[in-house]
């Protein structure tokens, strides 16, 4: 039974505890509606206050508006106070220069925090499933992921809990049917041009034919993973303490005691050494910290690698450092429409063409969802953005940031503001602010890529002609 096996998920990660105030999200999804009762089933016996949270991501017009209206006559059939709110993510995106996937979980995540604050809840409830689970597995299998990424999706993170992780689909649909519980269906979940569909439609099902159980095999194989990755995680803690010595902004790795331990664990340290001067250990891609390790195992002395991120390793005697880079030499790129463009220095690759407003949709509030989309089909971008490009006086360039630089946010009212204190409100580390490529025209900056793009010139009703921006970083 669907209650059983949810007590036994929320007891065995500890995902919730008398007197809990939780914020239920619900999209009005299968999975969500699903969630909202199973609490409600509980919240007498669990002793749970629940608070239903819907944002409207306005990617599509009437029906997420209709989706919104039945989450709210959802909660008021039950019972429970809701916050519904609407976002304009395609905007969102456009100002931020996001797909719209990861816009859309930016903007959500950030909605069900405020949410939570303002009625004073300790924990977020999300409707993932064992479904979920094994998807994101797959996806990081095939994109290339050590053991923390194929952990796949915590049942608990901070104050995030996931109480139908341990739950199918079938499940979860079995047992709206025998509560006779309605709910929406995204349509974007049948979209093949993301790499999720497709697993799911095509990937999935080839699967079940050898193991008709495979769903919860990949997920059950998902929670071995994370135990292993926090079993050498507490491994590794003790160690640190002799081994990385951190003083005037560097951290020291003992060269001896480093070479003696296991591969695996060398891999950890390093991420340590890596957080210790701010970088988060994740950011640091398998395949260069590969290439981090080769260079560590060589014999000579005095020399030094970059390690991405405005990080430098440099080889001593004695011990290794990790330490931030020098600041890169000035660079001015040319950035030509339609081309591809490498940045070999930053291991990024800028794609730039321009479309036909027309052809990308017939609905110009719908452009940058429409753009976003496309950019997902193409490949695995960091970044995208679109500009009105009959704005635009070429040629264009990707440079550094430049004294005196400014650039007019978007979504500040087409105010002027510094480059410089504009990393500083987006919280840019220093070491890595010289290495925000900014695409400009002349002494006028479209884009500080990956933080925020210049107002004036994004797509609007009037746009013929957009020039689409993808940004992907390569090893």
């Amino acid at each position: 039974m669907l209650i059983a096996k949810v007590k036994d998920t929320i007891e065995k990660y500890s995902l919730l505890s008398p007197s809990d105030r939780i914020v239920v999200a619900v999209s009005g999804g299968p999975d969500s509606v699903c969630l909202l009762a199973v609490l409600q089933e509980l919240s007498r016996e669990l002793d749970l206050t629940l608070h239903v949270a819907h944002l409207d991501h306005a990617f599509r017009a009437g029906e997420s508006a209709a989706e919104a209206q039945s989450v709210k006559e959802l909660a008021a059939a039950v019972g429970i106070p809701a916050t519904i709110e609407r976002i304009d993510v395609p905007r969102f995106c456009a100002e931020r220069g996001l797909s719209a996937q990861a816009g859309a979980r930016k903007a959500r995540y950030a909605f069900l925090e405020q949410v939570a604050r303002s009625c004073g809840a300790n924990r977020i409830a999300t409707g993932h499933t064992a479904d979920d689970q094994a998807e994101t597995l797959l996806m990081r299998l095939l994109r290339g992921a050590g053991l923390a990424g194929l952990s796949g999706i915590p049942p608990k993170r901070g104050t995030i809990v996931r109480p139908l992780i341990g739950t199918t689909r079938q499940e979860v649909l079995a047992y709206l049917r025998e509560r006779e519980l309605g709910f929406a269906t995204d349509p974007s979940n049948d979209q093949p041009v993301y790499t999720r569909n497709r697993i799911r439609q095509e990937v999935l099902p080839v699967l079940a034919r050898f193991n008709p159980s495979v769903t919860g095999t990949l997920a059950a194989e998902a929670e071995l993973l994370r135990d292993e990755d926090e079993a050498l995680d507490a491994f590794v803690a003790p160690l640190l303490a002799g081994l990385l010595t951190q003083d005037e902004g560097r951290v020291r790795i003992d060269r001896e005691r480093f070479n003696g331990l296991l591969p695996g664990v060398r891999r950890r340290v390093l991420r340590a050494a890596a957080e210790l001067l701010g970088v988060p250990g994740k950011e640091l891609s398998a395949v260069r910290t590969a290439e981090a390790l080769g260079f560590m195992a060589s014999a000579q002395t005095g020399r030094a690698m970059e390690l991405s991120l405005g990080l430098e390793l440099a080889r001593e005697y004695e011990a290794f450092l990790l330490r931030p880079a020098s600041p890169p030499r000035g660079f001015s790129v040319p950035l030509p429409v339609p081309g591809v463009t490498g940045l070999p220095g930053l291991s990024l690759t800028i794609e730039a063409v321009v479309r036909d407003a027309r052809a990308l949709t017939g609905k110009a509030a719908d452009l940058q969802a429409n753009s976003a989309c496309r950019g997902q089909a193409g490949g695995n971008y960091l970044w995208q953005a679109q500009f009105d490009y009959d704005k635009i006086t070429e040629p264009l360039v990707l440079r550094n940031r430049l004294p005196g630089d400014r650039i007019c946010p978007a979504g500040m009212g087409g105010r002027s503001k510094k480059l410089q204190d504009l990393f500083t409100d987006e919280k840019v580390p220093r070491l890595e602010r010289d290495r925000v490529p900014v695409l400009a025209a002349g002494d006028t900056l479209l884009w500080a890529v990956g933080i925020r793009t210049d107002e004036r010139f994004l797509p609007g009703p009037g746009t013929r002609n957009v020039l689409v921006v993808k940004v992907r970083q390569h090893p």
